[in-house]
């Protein structure tokens, strides 16, 4: 993989470790509900870009996330 490839896929990497962090925490306030967005459109992104330049993640737990799992979150009253 290109060195562009390994880049992205470490960016994309810690924003899912990050978001995941987040929706196992649960109970999110503003901020948060604010980066868990973020990590979701930084994936989403990032994911986006790897298809578009044929770049195929070796992170087989990262090819197979789905970003929008990660709006599945609620915010608890």
């Amino acid at each position: 993989m290109s060195v562009e490839g390994v880049v992205l896929e470490e960016v994309a990497r810690r924003a899912m470790d990050d978001g995941l962090d987040l929706v196992n925490k649960g109970n999110l306030n503003d901020y948060e509900e604010g980066m868990l967005f973020a990590y979701f459109n930084i994936i989403d992104w990032a994911k986006q870009q790897a298809e578009i330049n044929g770049i195929k993640f070796e992170d087989k737990e990262l090819q197979e996330f789905d970003a929008y799992s990660l709006h599945s979150v609620k915010q608890a009253a």
